[in-house]
């Protein structure tokens, strides 16, 4: 059955609410209310299209996931091309809109920091407040950064240096540099098919990318989109429905993701106070139903960029290594460890401890994974002889990088300053990659090592005194 705009303009209240996503027609009243982001962003399109709105933070097959088939009521009528059929969706006071300030250019980036500078000049601010928010007053997220200064190097010289081997193994399988592209959602926020030009740059470089379960694109499309001998690791979120996340896991060994991280740091989504005042600016103009009360029971409104369907919240250790291990018999790592006593059951378990507060976006005054670094080094050591131990978490630099493998980490994230490279595409993502592969490099002939199995705990000190938090 054709459709015409007109008829699903009749369909724009919570008791009926259709909306158009890619010039066709969706039944989405039983979504309304259970929508991960909010009622509110869906009321704001009820009736009309949606196309632009929800293309750029969900994956292609995200409709066919939640909706039924008979909720896909058919295609819209050829009028829908039409300009005077169309005003709602090119309404450029619905769009949000760009800083004003003077755009940032590629060629003036000199180090990773600089791409959030340019990511808030380039980006809607919506955008860059999803990218940028932390949990309430994002002492987390500052801290994050603050505390690699509380290493200092020890470097050893009259050491031969020509040349510097940065290549590691991770999890079996080998890469031409310690630091990986991290799990972060929302790349299509910076450019369309931002998640598989992340792939294509890693490819290009021979680096790892941790693809993000919340991903832009599919699962299949990040996949189709590496080149031979690519290795991707996949990660898992555990959905209320784990038949889903059951399937998702499949799917990915079927794909050969050779790899697994399930995130346990989010049970409950934190509060983002930065990213929720954007959304609400952007909503503003959307008509509201006065019986609605878009606000959960701590009074918090609801409206991030991006949000997550509910996640399971009842597995202890014992299910869910019980669970992972009844669909698969690849290495697995458990993120979001930011105590070392997790970490030391990480070890019991036979799986691999990930350091992360999941970049200060979940619990503020969390532990930087630093800290949580030096607590295994002081209290249980082995388990660097039995795991493999993951950290990010404010990683900027080079030396950040030295820094966390000479405590004993193997692999090194980074998430946001990828996501800022995103407003250059691709050739953005080259980019940081190699300035943090020339700093890598040039931080270990520095300090005199030539190979990463060099690094120990020899070449680092911790300051007594941790520097204190940034003012700003």
């Amino acid at each position: 059955m054709t459709l015409t705009r007109s008829e699903v303009r009749k369909h724009s209240t919570k008791k009926s609410c259709w909306v158009i996503i890619n010039n066709a027609v969706y039944d989405v009243t039983e979504f309304v209310d259970s929508h991960p982001g909010g009622s509110r962003i869906i009321m704001k399109y009820a009736g009309r299209d949606a196309t632009e709105a929800f293309q750029p933070i969900h994956p292609a097959d995200t409709l066919e996931k939640h909706l039924t088939p008979q909720q896909s009521l058919g295609p819209i009528a050829s009028e829908a091309s039409s300009s005077q059929e169309r005003p709602e969706s090119r309404n450029p006071k619905q769009k949000p809109k760009a800083s004003t300030q003077r755009k940032a250019k590629l060629s003036s980036i000199i180090s990773v920091a600089d791409f959030e500078l340019a990511a808030s000049r380039n980006l809607p601010p919506g955008s860059f407040a999803f990218f940028k928010s932390g949990a309430e007053d994002e002492y987390a997220v500052n801290w994050n950064q603050e505390s690699w200064k509380a290493i200092r190097l020890r470097p050893r010289i009259l050491r031969p240096v020509e040349s510097i081997n940065t290549s590691c193994s991770i999890l079996g399988t080998k890469f031409s540099s310690p630091f990986f592209i991290c799990p972060a959602g929302g790349a299509n926020l910076a450019i369309p098919q931002g998640d598989v030009l992340l792939t294509k740059a890693a490819a290009r470089h021979g680096i790892l990318q941790w693809v993000c379960n919340n991903a832009g694109s599919t699962q299949q499309a990040i996949a189709d989109a590496r080149i031979p001998n690519q290795t991707l690791y996949w990660q898992i979120y555990a959905m209320a429905d784990l038949t889903i996340t059951e399937r998702e896991i499949k799917q990915a060994v079927e794909l050969g993701y050779k790899a697994f991280a399930l995130t346990v740091d989010a049970v409950r989504a934190g509060k983002r106070e930065r990213d929720v005042r954007a959304s609400i600016s952007e909503t503003e103009d959307a008509e509201e139903d006065e019986e609605e009360e878009d606000e959960d029971e701590d009074g918090f409104t609801k409206g991030p960029a991006v949000k997550r369907p509910p996640v399971w919240s009842s597995f202890d250790w014992i299910s869910a290594v019980k669970w992972l291990r009844g669909l698969t018999d690849l290495p697995i790592a458990i993120k979001g460890i930011q105590r070392w006593e997790d970490a030391a059951l990480c070890m019991h378990y036979k799986v691999h401890p990930w350091l992360s507060n999941h970049g200060g976006r979940q619990l503020d005054g969390a532990p930087s994974s630093l800290e949580t670094l030096v607590d295994i080094r002081k209290h249980c050591p082995e388990v660097f002889d039995k795991c493999e131990v993951f950290v990010d978490g404010g990683i900027r630099r080079g030396s950040d990088i030295v820094k966390a493998l000479a405590l004993g980490a193997k692999g090194v994230g980074l998430g946001r300053s990828f996501l800022f490279s995103l407003v250059f595409g691709e050739a953005g993502v080259n980019k940081a990659i190699r300035i943090l592969n020339h700093e890598l490099e040039t931080t270990m002939a520095l300090m005199g090592v030539t190979s990463l199995d060099q690094l120990n705990p020899s070449y680092v000190s911790v300051l007594h005194a941790l520097p204190k938090r940034d003012s700003h």
